[in-house]
C-alpha cells in the first residue's frame, strides 16, 4: 500500500466518535426504557403488596373485597322488613287527590308555615291516607328494633354500583314527616315523638357508608328530621319535658373524620374496581374505550391515583374548620394533576372532595342551628321572655360552639315584640366564610330560598319562633 491510499490518523479517530454519536441515542433510548420499565414494575409490585395488605386487614379494594367489606358491617336480621317498608311507602299513591299531598305529591308543597289549629286545607286528605299508611308505621316502628345498619340487596360494579334501596329511603322519612307536621297540626306530641324515633331509626338503618353517595343521602335524611323539628318550633307545642327529649337528641355532632373516612375506604374500592372494569372490557365499553387507549392508567399512574386518594381520606379533622379549610388544599394538589394521563383518571373518579365535605359541615352547622332554636324554646318556657342575646343561653349549658358556625360565626338574632328571629348563612352564599347576615334578612330575601324539595330542609334560613 503507498503512502497515498493511506488514512490519515485523525479519520479513524473521528470515525470512532461518528460511530459513538450514532448510537449514543439508540443506547440513551434503551437505558431510558429500562428506567421506565424498572419504575413500572416496581410500582406494580408495590401495588401488588398494598392490596394484598388490604386483603388480610379486611380493606376494600375491589368488588368483591368491597361487597365483603359491605357484608361484616350491616345485620340481615331486618332486611325482608325494611325491604317491605320500602315497597309500602308507596302504597295509596296514585290514588284521588294524592298528587296534593304535601312532600309525596307531585303537586304537594314543603310545609313551612303550619299553624297548629289553623287554616290546612289538604288536612282531611291527609288525614284519610295517614290512616291507610298507619300499618306502614307500625312496620316502621317494628323493624326498627332490629340492629342497624340493614343488609340491602346490593350488586358492587364500580362506578355503576346501584344503590336503589338506599335512594327511596327517602320516601319513608317523607311519609314520616307527613304523619309529623299531621301530629303537630293537632298537637299530639305523643304521636309526633313517635315519628321522629322512627326518623332517626330510618336514618340508622340505611347508614352503612359504602360509598360517598350513600353519606349523602345519609345527610339528606338527617337534614329532612332537623326539618321537622325546626318547622314545630315556629308554634310550639312542646313541654318541657319534651322540648329536653329534643334537646337530648340534638347534642352529639356526628364524629364526622370517623365517618369521612369510613365513606372514602369505601369510594376508593369503588374508583379502585371502575379502573379494573375499564381496562378489561375497554374494547367493549364505548364510555371507558377512548379513555383508556388515549390515557392508559399504568401502574405509576394507579399509585398517583391512591396517593391522591389517601390525601382525601387523611385530610386532617381535629376540629372542623381545619378538616374544611385542608379539602381545599387538597382538592387544589388535585386539581394541579389533572393535566396528567393519571389526573384524567382523576377528574374521572375521584370526588369532589371540597364540596362533599362541605355537605358534611354544612349538616353540622344546621344541628347547631336546630340546637340552639330549641334551647330557645327552653328558655322562653322556663323564663317566661326571649333572651336578650344567644349569649344568655350558655345559663342553659351552651357554649359558644354551639350557637356559631364552624368558623367562629354566631348565628343571627334578634327578638322583635314576642317574636324571636334565628338565622343561619345564606344558602346561596355558603361558600364565604363570613356568610351570616349581621342583621337580620327580610321575608323577601329569605322567601324565595325556600326549597321545594324537602331532602334540601332549608325553610328559608331564617327561623321565626312565635
Amino acid at each position: 500500500m503507498n503512502a497515498k491510499s493511506q488514512k490519515p490518523s485523525w479519520y479513524s479517530s473521528n470515525l470512532r466518535w461518528y460511530v459513538v454519536l450514532a448510537i449514543l441515542p439508540t443506547m440513551i433510548a434503551i437505558v431510558a426504557v429500562l428506567f421506565y420499565g424498572y419504575r413500572e414494575w416496581d410500582a406494580a409490585e408495590s401495588l401488588k403488596a398494598q392490596k394484598t395488605q388490604w386483603s388480610q386487614s379486611g380493606v376494600p379494594y375491589n368488588n368483591v373485597s368491597l361487597k365483603d367489606w359491605y357484608t361484616k358491617r350491616t345485620y340481615s336480621e331486618g332486611t325482608e322488613e325494611w325491604l317491605r317498608i320500602l315497597q309500602l311507602s308507596h302504597w295509596g299513591s296514585g290514588a284521588a287527590g294524592t298528587d296534593r299531598l304535601p312532600y309525596l305529591g307531585s303537586e304537594g308543597e314543603v310545609l313551612i308555615s303550619l299553624v297548629p289549629g289553623g287554616d290546612w286545607p289538604e288536612e282531611p286528605l291527609v288525614a284519610s291516607f295517614l290512616k291507610e299508611m298507619e300499618p306502614v308505621l307500625q312496620s316502621i316502628e317494628k323493624a326498627s328494633a332490629h340492629p342497624t345498619p340493614v343488609r340491602f340487596p346490593m350488586m358492587f360494579n364500580g362506578t355503576g354500583t346501584l344503590l336503589e334501596n338506599l335512594q327511596e329511603s327517602r320516601n319513608v322519612l317523607r311519609l314520616l314527616c307527613l304523619d309529623f307536621d299531621f301530629a303537630y297540626y293537632h298537637q299530639d306530641t305523643k304521636r309526633a315523638l313517635r315519628d321522629l324515633d322512627l326518623m332517626l331509626a330510618t336514618i340508622q338503618a340505611f347508614d352503612s357508608r359504602e360509598t360517598l353517595v350513600s353519606e349523602l343521602i345519609n345527610i339528606a335524611l338527617r337534614g329532612m328530621r332537623g326539618g321537622a323539628i325546626r318547622r314545630s318550633l315556629t308554634h310550639s307545642i312542646w313541654t318541657d319535658d319534651e322540648l329536653a327529649t329534643l334537646r337530648k337528641s340534638f347534642e352529639n355532632p356526628e364524629p364526622l373524620g370517623e365517618r369521612w373516612k369510613d365513606v372514602m375506604a369505601g369510594e376508593r374500592a369503588v374508583g379502585l374496581s371502575a379502573i379494573e372494569s375499564f381496562r378489561s372490557n375497554a374494547n367493549e365499553d364505548l364510555g371507558a374505550g377512548p379513555v383508556v387507549q388515549i390515557f392508559p392508567l399504568t401502574p405509576i399512574g394507579e399509585k398517583i391515583f391512591l396517593d391522591y386518594y389517601e390525601r382525601a381520606i387523611n385530610v386532617p379533622s381535629s376540629d372542623l374548620k381545619t378538616w374544611q379549610d385542608s379539602a381545599a388544599r387538597a382538592e387544589a394538589l388535585i386539581d394541579a394533576e389533572r393535566i396528567s394521563a393519571a389526573g384524567v383518571w382523576i377528574g374521572m373518579l375521584l370526588p369532589a372532595v371540597q364540596a362533599a365535605i362541605a355537605a358534611e359541615v354544612r349538616a353540622e352547622v344546621d344541628r347547631r342551628w336546630t340546637q340552639t332554636a330549641i334551647v330557645l324554646r327552653q328558655y322562653k318556657s322556663q323564663k317566661g321572655e326571649w333572651p336578650s342575646r344567644l349569649r344568655d343561653l350558655e345559663a342553659m349549658g351552651l357554649s359558644l360552639d354551639d350557637y356559631s358556625t364552624v368558623h367562629g360565626e354566631v348565628f343571627g338574632y334578634e327578638v322583635v315584640g314576642k317574636t324571636a328571629y334565628l338565622w343561619t348563612a345564606d344558602p346561596a352564599k355558603w361558600h364565604l366564610k363570613q356568610s351570616i347576615s349581621p342583621t337580620r334578612p327580610s321575608k323577601a330575601d329569605y322567601a324565595d330560598q325556600v326549597q321545594e324539595s324537602l331532602d334540601d330542609q332549608l325553610a328559608g334560613y331564617v327561623l321565626e319562633l312565635k
